[in-house]
Protein backbone atom coordinates (compact mmCIF):
# COMPACT_ATOMS: atom_id res chain seq x y z
CA UNK A 1 0.00 0.00 0.00
CA UNK A 2 1.40 3.15 -0.35
CA UNK A 3 0.71 6.70 0.93
CA UNK A 4 -1.43 7.73 -2.08
CA UNK A 5 -5.45 8.21 -1.87
CA UNK A 6 -7.95 6.91 -4.34
CA UNK A 7 -8.13 10.88 -5.73
CA UNK A 8 -4.01 11.67 -5.64
CA UNK A 9 -3.71 8.55 -7.68
CA UNK A 10 -7.16 9.63 -10.02
CA UNK A 11 -4.94 12.95 -10.08
CA UNK A 12 -1.46 11.09 -10.85
CA UNK A 13 -2.72 9.19 -13.49
CA UNK A 14 -4.31 12.44 -15.81
CA UNK A 15 -1.32 14.21 -15.21
CA UNK A 16 1.47 11.07 -16.00
CA UNK A 17 -0.40 10.43 -19.17
CA UNK A 18 -0.54 13.88 -20.13
CA UNK A 19 3.35 14.19 -19.94
CA UNK A 20 3.51 10.57 -21.97
CA UNK A 21 1.29 12.40 -24.41
CA UNK A 22 3.25 15.44 -24.93
CA UNK A 23 6.27 13.71 -25.35
CA UNK A 24 4.79 11.94 -28.11
CA UNK A 25 6.07 8.41 -26.20
CA UNK A 26 4.58 5.08 -27.79
CA UNK A 27 2.14 3.07 -25.88
CA UNK A 28 4.38 0.10 -25.97
CA UNK A 29 6.80 2.16 -24.35
CA UNK A 30 4.10 4.40 -21.74
CA UNK A 31 3.24 0.72 -20.47
CA UNK A 32 7.28 -0.15 -19.97
CA UNK A 33 7.97 3.35 -17.91
CA UNK A 34 4.78 2.64 -15.67
CA UNK A 35 6.56 -0.52 -15.06
CA UNK A 36 2.91 -2.12 -15.91
CA UNK A 37 2.78 -6.10 -16.88
CA UNK A 38 3.99 -6.55 -20.65
CA UNK A 39 0.90 -7.89 -21.72
CA UNK A 40 -1.28 -4.21 -20.10
CA UNK A 41 -3.67 -3.45 -22.68
CA UNK A 42 -3.12 -0.12 -24.33
CA UNK A 43 -6.61 0.89 -23.85
CA UNK A 44 -5.74 0.95 -19.97
CA UNK A 45 -4.00 3.91 -20.72
CA UNK A 46 -6.75 5.53 -22.66
CA UNK A 47 -8.59 4.57 -19.06
CA UNK A 48 -5.48 6.04 -16.74
CA UNK A 49 -5.43 9.35 -19.46
CA UNK A 50 -9.58 9.50 -18.65
CA UNK A 51 -8.97 9.90 -14.79
CA UNK A 52 -8.55 6.04 -13.64
CA UNK A 53 -6.33 5.66 -10.42
CA UNK A 54 -2.95 4.16 -11.04
CA UNK A 55 -2.44 1.17 -9.42
CA UNK A 56 -1.78 1.07 -5.17
CA UNK A 57 2.11 0.27 -6.05
CA UNK A 58 4.60 2.09 -4.64
CA UNK A 59 6.98 1.30 -7.57
CA UNK A 60 4.65 1.84 -10.51
CA UNK A 61 4.12 5.09 -8.39
CA UNK A 62 7.73 5.93 -7.84
CA UNK A 63 7.93 6.03 -11.37
CA UNK A 64 5.01 8.23 -11.92
CA UNK A 65 6.44 10.66 -9.46
CA UNK A 66 9.60 10.83 -11.48
CA UNK A 67 8.07 11.17 -14.61
CA UNK A 68 6.60 14.41 -13.47
CA UNK A 69 9.95 15.43 -11.83
CA UNK A 70 11.67 14.98 -15.42
CA UNK A 71 8.90 16.95 -16.98
CA UNK A 72 9.14 19.74 -14.59
CA UNK A 73 12.97 19.91 -15.28
CA UNK A 74 12.58 19.50 -19.07
CA UNK A 75 10.37 22.43 -18.89
CA UNK A 76 12.69 24.71 -16.82
CA UNK A 77 15.80 24.03 -19.21
CA UNK A 78 13.15 24.22 -22.18
CA UNK A 79 11.17 27.01 -20.90
CA UNK A 80 10.18 28.48 -24.85
CA UNK A 81 9.48 25.23 -26.52
CA UNK A 82 7.00 22.69 -25.70
CA UNK A 83 8.46 20.32 -28.24
CA UNK A 84 11.82 20.03 -26.82
CA UNK A 85 11.10 17.57 -24.33
CA UNK A 86 10.23 15.01 -26.27
CA UNK A 87 12.77 15.67 -28.61
CA UNK A 88 15.80 15.91 -25.86
CA UNK A 89 14.43 12.58 -24.55
CA UNK A 90 14.51 10.44 -28.21
CA UNK A 91 18.14 12.71 -29.17
CA UNK A 92 21.18 10.88 -28.60
CA UNK A 93 22.79 12.44 -26.05
CA UNK A 94 26.30 12.11 -24.96
CA UNK A 95 26.09 12.11 -21.07
CA UNK A 96 24.18 9.05 -21.51
CA UNK A 97 25.24 7.70 -24.82
CA UNK A 98 22.50 7.10 -26.05
CA UNK A 99 18.76 8.77 -26.01
CA UNK A 100 17.54 9.27 -22.53
CA UNK A 101 14.36 7.74 -23.25
CA UNK A 102 15.97 4.41 -24.05
CA UNK A 103 18.04 5.07 -20.75
CA UNK A 104 14.47 5.06 -18.61
CA UNK A 105 13.43 1.97 -20.46
CA UNK A 106 16.28 -0.15 -20.17
CA UNK A 107 17.06 0.69 -16.57
CA UNK A 108 13.45 1.60 -15.55
CA UNK A 109 13.36 3.45 -12.14
CA UNK A 110 17.31 3.95 -11.58
CA UNK A 111 17.35 5.63 -15.43
CA UNK A 112 14.63 7.64 -14.94
CA UNK A 113 16.68 8.52 -11.58
CA UNK A 114 19.74 8.81 -13.42
CA UNK A 115 17.93 11.52 -16.63
CA UNK A 116 16.13 13.27 -13.47
CA UNK A 117 19.17 13.80 -11.43
CA UNK A 118 21.47 15.31 -15.00
CA UNK A 119 18.27 17.70 -15.59
CA UNK A 120 17.93 18.86 -12.10
CA UNK A 121 21.16 19.37 -10.37
CA UNK A 122 19.36 20.21 -6.72
CA UNK A 123 18.34 16.07 -7.19
CA UNK A 124 21.92 15.33 -6.13
CA UNK A 125 21.73 17.52 -2.94
CA UNK A 126 19.61 14.74 -1.59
Amino acid sequence: MSDYSQQEREQLATLVMGILADWNIREEYQINLLGLPEETATRELTRFSRGKALPDDNALLQRAVHLIGIHHALHVVFPLNPKMPGFWLTTRNRYFRGQPLTVMLEEGLAGMDRVWRHLDCTRNWE
